[in-house]
């Protein structure tokens, strides 16, 4: 039987994962040496060049230029690798809508801002949006078993009808298309928005040209973005899906779930129900949310 000589490749990652030797964090330790044999493998299996090597330095230098307080590339690669919803995925095995009727998490995204303003129930989050249906935002927030959930905290975040959130428009007022709610004694939210457009992610920096050399498209499918914390259950990020949007099959950074679409339902101008301060035509989605409880 003829046995295979380590190369001097093999020793190169021997000595990598030797180094780790005295790392007196256990948890630390063991994901060093994982990523040092997941990516000397990787870099064995396509055989890396020195020039392919080094235009990926590059690539994570321009990733970190282009990263500021306002818009996160580092996030954008996580997102458009599929590594954001890999590790929701891991974090998540054991709980989703299909399984215990909690609400499905998805990914946090680039353009999330801490410090939303607080808003009281039915308030608007839109004030400044000159165009755009009006989209009436409602639902409860429960426990596993449908135990309304009072004073949980909802921080949304959305685009508005030029497809941008706040952060992408300096010129904009912060407090725009964001806002934290309290829920009521029996779960309840409620606050009016704009109802989103499929937008792109950012694509004038590395990610945009890794998408534009492989074929892939920037789009993401309409939705609204939503936190919800409350003491004694788990932290949630979730989305609600326009079931109307294109991309829902297709979205950019893979985080559509089928349980977290709606259907935001259209409303005439002269709807009865019709929100405070709405003139025109306008839509309504009922969203429940259903939190896991911390573990005991």
């Amino acid at each position: 039987m003829t046995v295979n000589a380590p190369t001097a490749a093999d020793a190169i990652t021997a000595a990598a994962l030797v180094s780790f030797d005295r790392c007196t964090d256990p948890r630390l330790r063991e994901i060093m040496r994982a990523l040092v044999r997941h990516l000397h493998a990787f870099a064995t299996d396509v055989h890396l060049t020195e020039a392919e090597w080094t235009a990926a330095i590059n690539i994570l230098t321009s990733t970190g230029h282009i990263t500021s307080e306002t818009r996160q590339e580092f996030i954008l690669w996580s997102d458009a690798l599929g590594m954001s919803m890999l590790v929701d995925a891991l974090a998540h095995s054991g709980s989703g809508l299909d399984r215990d009727g909690v609400t499905e998490s998805t990914v946090l995204g680039p353009f999330w801002t801490p410090d939303a303003p607080m808003r009281a129930y039915g308030d608007s989050i839109a004030e400044g949006v000159p165009s755009g249906t009006p989209a009436w935002v409602s639902g409860r927030v429960l426990g596993p078993q449908g135990e309304p959930i009072a004073e949980a905290m909802l921080d949304i975040w959305q685009n508005g009808p030029d497809g941008l959130y706040t952060v992408q428009k300096p010129e904009t007022d912060e407090s725009h298309l964001r806002g934290r709610f309290l829920t009521r004694t029996d779960g309840s939210y409620a606050f009016l928005g704009v109802r989103p457009i499929p937008y792109t992610i950012p694509d004038d920096g590395p990610v945009g040209a890794m998408l534009d050399a492989t074929g892939r498209h920037p789009w993401r499918p309409a939705h609204i973005h939503m936190i919800v914390t409350a003491p004694g259950y788990q932290r949630l990020q979730t989305h609600i899906f326009d079931s109307e949007s294109p991309y829902l099959d297709s979205d950019a950074v893979f985080a559509v779930k089928r349980s977290l679409v709606r259907e935001f339902v259209p409303r005439s101008a002269d709807d009865p129900d019709r929100p405070a301060g709405v003139t025109e035509a306008w839509c309504s989605v009922e969203n429940d949310v259903v939190l896991a409880p911390l573990p005991s």
